[in-house]
């Protein structure tokens, strides 16, 4: 079980995805997350979402929607029980896919994203070439990336680098389009 750490939930649980391979994003993170960034009236993607705990903290915190993205049938079960379970589910979007397809292939755009991907599988670089396809002029992408995977400025041709913020192994990368 996972504790939702603010908003209207703060304190609720979530259940856990029962795959042990899956890692969950630290209860720090997200609280420093809902501190530095605006959810009210967003609508935001959680991508490469495992439990879904990202994105329930986003609606916690005011996000009007989230899109939920995963491989894992397990986890989009998990997400779609913890949706279920906080009454929230009208405001869900669950979607079975590679993030990496979906961000080519998705049609639509989001204020907020943010992106979780498994460490040091090469993921991360392939996220950031196609992230920008479904960001808004003004929107804001977030990644969470162990210290061996970080982009360079020089690296990005779509995004540029706002913010950074480093918790012990993993890093917050906050990026706005070109």
């Amino acid at each position: 079980m996972l504790k939702i750490e603010s908003g209207k939930f703060r304190g609720k649980t979530i259940n856990t995805v029962p795959d042990r391979r899956t890692r969950y994003t630290s209860a720090i993170i997200r609280r420093a997350l809902s501190s530095m960034v605006d959810f009210e009236g967003k609508s935001c993607a959680d991508i490469c979402c495992g439990s879904g705990i990202v994105g329930f903290e986003m609606i916690s915190n005011g996000a009007s929607s989230v899109t939920f993205v995963d491989v894992s049938q397990k986890a989009l079960y998990t997400v779609k029980s913890n949706a279920k379970s906080l009454g929230v589910d009208d405001m869900i979007a669950v979607y079975k896919e590679d993030a990496r397809k979906f961000l080519e292939e998705y049609d639509r755009t989001f204020d907020l994203i943010f992106s979780d991907p498994p460490y040091e599988l090469g993921i991360v670089k392939e996220i950031l070439d196609r992230v920008h396809k479904v960001m808004k002029e003004d929107s804001i992408f977030i990644l969470q990336c162990s210290k061996r995977e970080k982009p360079k400025e020089g690296d990005l041709k779509f995004l540029k680098i706002s913010k950074i913020k480093e918790y012990g192994d993993s890093f917050l990368f906050f990026f706005e389009k070109l």
